[in-house]
């Protein structure tokens, strides 16, 4: 006997997800991660102000139990709330303004319980990578990778996750953005599965999405919307606060190299009233990375 479960929303088509194969799926997912572009706090965003909202910014992220999440556009302000909301996990990654406290974050936090972290470090995206705080060619802002090497404690298999925010304005940085990072991933993973994740202001039919994902080049990565067997959600990520305000866009990204198996990925696209927790939507996938 077949038991489906309720009807659930994939991009905006209603199907039935038959109940064994979500739980088979739970199952072989052994690491899951979540992206998550948290708007940065400012009084502009009245009614959407930080304090308003991120309690439910904080309930979208623990739904999922992700073992590691990266965001972006973290303030400081921000950053201390999430390591108060998040004792049991740490947090790597510089600000982009100075490489210590000054301008935004793109971090990551991962379950010290589940994983140790072997190695990491923040880049710049610009000519000069290794210099804080550095601009990049036509960007309006400087832009960071953050990543990490972590070992899976039970198992002792080792991993890679970055996490960035590539510039909203500038066309030649965006696509030289996608260049650098693919070659900083491939040089640091080696063989290694990685899984880079982020707010790329590029929609899938954009150069530095097909930068990223061109299967010529040895170096590319996956979109792990394309892999998954169990999608759900919406396609856009970005939307504004305004339920059904802005039309929307696709612009928030899972990306994996050597690793074969998406079990799940979802858009949460859950909101309360008439606004999203967020401007973006967060993202999530299950991988079988071990």
């Amino acid at each position: 006997m077949k038991i489906i479960t309720p009807l659930k929303i994939v991009g905006f088509t209603l199907v039935c997800i038959p109940l064994f194969n979500l739980v088979a799926n739970a199952q072989d997912a052994n690491l899951k991660v979540l992206t998550y572009n948290i708007r940065m706090a400012t009084p502009d965003d009245t009614p959407n102000t930080w304090d308003n909202r991120k309690e439910n910014v904080f309930s979208n992220i623990r739904e999922v139990k992700p073992g590691i999440f990266g965001l972006q556009e973290v303030l400081k302000v921000q950053l201390a709330d999430f390591e108060r909301a998040f004792p049991s996990y740490k947090r790597i990654g510089l600000a982009r303004d100075d490489g210590k406290e000054a301008g935004e974050f793109s971090p990551l936090f991962y379950d010290s319980a589940r994983f140790s972290l072997q190695s990491s470090s923040t880049f710049w995206l610009s000519q000069t990578p290794k210099i804080a705080g550095s601009r990049g060619w036509d960007a309006a802002c400087n832009r960071v990778v953050s990543w990490g090497k972590f070992k899976e404690i039970s198992s002792g298999k080792m991993f890679f996750v970055f996490c960035t925010h590539f510039d909203h304005m500038g066309e030649i940085a965006r696509r030289n953005s996608a260049n650098l990072l693919l070659h900083v991933v491939d040089s640091l993973s080696g063989k290694l599965p990685a899984v880079v994740i982020g707010d790329f202001n590029a929609t899938p039919d954009s150069e530095p999405y097909m930068i990223i994902t061109d299967g010529k080049n040895p170096a590319h990565l996956t979109d792990a919307r394309l892999l998954s067997s169990e999608i759900q959600g919406p396609e856009i990520t970005f939307t504004g606060f305004k339920v059904n305000g802005i039309p929307g866009q696709r612009i928030d990204y899972i990306f994996i190299k050597g690793i074969n198996k998406v079990v799940q990925y979802k858009v949460n696209s859950q909101y309360n009233g008439e606004y999203y927790p967020s401007d973006h939507l967060p993202v999530s996938a299950g991988l079988k990375v071990f």
